[in-house]
């Protein structure tokens, strides 16, 4: 058999796995309680809109979301975004949104910025997309042309994982469009936008059941109903995204003193569809509360707020980092339950302490510390990390430093080398 005939049969059982999964998962969906979908778009959204990441960005592509799909709600978001504040002033004005239109029945799509809801129409499959010209019949701006780059892509999906795989509906259309919109930010030296999608809780699968082509893009993140699971070191890096534990099979001891403001009632459970926040979630009125906000398969964000504790779950692939960096606000305790690390940490005197710790090993990192995990075992490696706040926030080292807009002329005099070597540093981390 030649090696064209080897890739094609394994191109063939791909799309055949990918298949399955797709009518299986579809089949979930379809099963999934209304009442259930209907809360975790809530929480979904509200995750979302409370998210750095999100705030800060000035530029984004969102999907519109069609219900007969069954895909997560994003009508809230494009509400917010495009929605008049109170003084008359939209959020238009701090934000661009670009939305997706298929062009055709070939992987075609293209993004066009609108202004206001009413700028979508319904297509020959009844979703909303945009026309390509305004009221006016004036051409709507395309993204690819635009002349800034984009700092956020909100993605839709059927199945995902937590090493970033993503299964679409088999039209490729997304796949297509993001690779080319990656070669335009190369070709522009523009930094990568965050790859952001959104997952209902079934529809995360383990990892490495959804097989991956070479024309397949990896998300940076995923937001689920547990919280945002930031998966590569972009994510990590770019406005503090925090990782929330899918599933608890023991409990770390934890803090006796909690490093956030000590909270003034038994508890505050979060009202995730308040429409404001100050250091947290406004409390859910008492008469609401119930069990199922403090016990859980899975880890919900209500039952955290002003607890002042958090927890981590960090998968390691063979050789895979967790990069130096520190938490600010809050010591750090894990556990290793899978596979064999190297953990470190450095203190402001200069001295540094590691070990290698295997499944049942536990450390203790320092508040404020840089510090680091390294898989040195073979396979993969699991660990729980617990935090006393409920935002310890993470300056990442090689992030802050080469990802950010600090002089070369700083970078130079610092490291005590040429310009040449820091732009071929800082090219590394521009994704």
């Amino acid at each position: 058999m030649s090696n064209n005939d080897q890739e094609a049969d394994n191109l063939e059982s791909v799309f055949k796995q990918k298949r399955i999964i797709r009518s299986n998962v579809r089949q979930t969906l379809k099963s999934m309680d209304p009442s259930l979908r209907s809360q975790e778009d809530d929480i979904i959204q509200s995750i979302v809109l409370e998210a750095p990441w999100f705030k800060s960005s000035k530029r984004l592509c969102a999907y519109i979301s069609c219900s007969a799909l069954r895909e997560v709600d994003t009508s809230k978001l494009l509400s917010q975004i495009l929605s008049p504040a109170p003084d008359g002033s939209k959020l238009q004005t701090a934000k661009k949104l670009y939305v997706p239109r298929v062009e055709d029945k070939n992987s075609n799509m293209r993004m066009f910025n609108i202004s206001r809801i009413d700028d979508l129409v319904a297509n020959s499959m009844n979703i909303l997309e945009p026309a390509s010209v305004d009221a006016d019949g004036n051409t709507r701006e395309d993204v690819m042309h635009a002349n800034d780059p984009v700092d956020l892509f909100i993605l839709p999906g059927l199945a995902f994982d937590r090493s970033g795989r993503r299964l679409g509906r088999g039209g490729g259309y997304y796949d297509t469009f993001l690779k080319n919109y990656k070669e335009l930010a190369k070709e522009k030296n523009w930094r990568l936008p965050l790859f952001v999608a959104l997952s209902y809780s079934v529809q995360i699968m383990d990892e490495e059941v959804i097989p991956v082509t070479p024309n397949d893009v990896l998300v940076d993140a995923l937001v689920s109903p547990t919280g945002v699971i930031p998966i590569t070191s972009a994510a990590l890096g770019r406005n503090s995204f925090s990782l929330t534990i899918s599933k608890f099979f023991w409990l770390l001891p934890l803090p006796s003193h909690s490093a956030d403001p000590d909270p003034l009632q038994d508890f505050c459970v979060a009202n995730l569809s308040a429409s404001i926040s100050v250091n947290g979630f406004p409390c859910k009125p008492a008469s609401e509360v119930t069990s199922d906000d403090f016990f859980f398969d899975g880890f919900t964000q209500e039952g955290l707020n002003t607890l002042g504790i958090s927890m981590n779950r960090v998968d390691f692939a063979p050789g895979g980092i967790n990069p130096p960096h520190s938490h600010p606000r809050a010591s750090e305790v894990g556990v290793v339950i899978e596979g064999k690390l190297l953990v470190g940490f450095v203190t402001t005197n200069n001295v540094y302490y590691s070990k290698v710790l295997t499944a049942g090993h536990m450390f203790a990192i320092p508040r404020g510390l840089v510090h680091f995990q390294l898989n040195i075992g073979d396979g993969k490696a699991l660990a729980y990390t617990a935090f006393n706040s409920h935002l310890p926030g993470a300056a990442i080292v090689p992030l802050n430093l080469f990802a950010s807009s600090i002089p070369n002329e700083v970078l130079t005099k610092t490291f005590q080398v040429d310009a040449d070597l820091i732009n071929t540093i800082k090219s590394k981390f521009r994704s």
